[in-house]
């Protein structure tokens, strides 16, 4: 099974940043990363905990498209890795972009090139179910 890792950096109550690898074969995909900030996996307004997660693309209702879904969380479902460009567009879930940038002038960093970047994982990704890694930084 492919894999994927989401490496994170420290944040605040609002928001964490990260990173996101991942490769098929020789290429490798590389995007930075935006989710809540970590409130004990609350449903709504925590990123999920740490650890090991299969994904697999699904419909999402609330999207009304195909995405990636996280599944195994406990105590929570319905979470996807899509395209924002704040933290306050997010429920829970994983936006990918190609940068963080406060674009909104808000002392918040942003991600930009949101919908491109997640075109670009799905792609990486064939669309096939892989296992999503996820770690705080040292």
């Amino acid at each position: 099974m492919k894999k994927a890792y989401l490496i994170r950096t420290p944040g605040d109550e609002k928001q964490t940043l990260g990173a996101l690898v991942a490769r098929n074969g020789k290429e490798v995909f590389v995007a930075r990363s935006l989710e809540l900030g970590d409130h004990d996996n609350a449903p709504n307004i925590s990123c999920i905990p740490a650890g090991n997660y299969r994904c697999k693309w699904t419909y999402s209702p609330a999207l009304k498209t195909f995405t990636y879904e996280i599944l195994d969380v406990p105590n929570r479902t319905g979470i996807r890795i899509h395209s924002v460009n704040f933290f306050r567009q997010l429920l829970g879930c994983v936006g990918l972009g190609n940068a963080h940038k406060d674009i909104d002038i808000d002392g918040q960093l942003d991600i930009i090139h949101s919908g491109d970047t997640v075109k670009q994982f799905n792609a990486i990704m064939n669309m096939e179910e892989f296992e999503l890694v996820i770690r705080w930084a040292m």
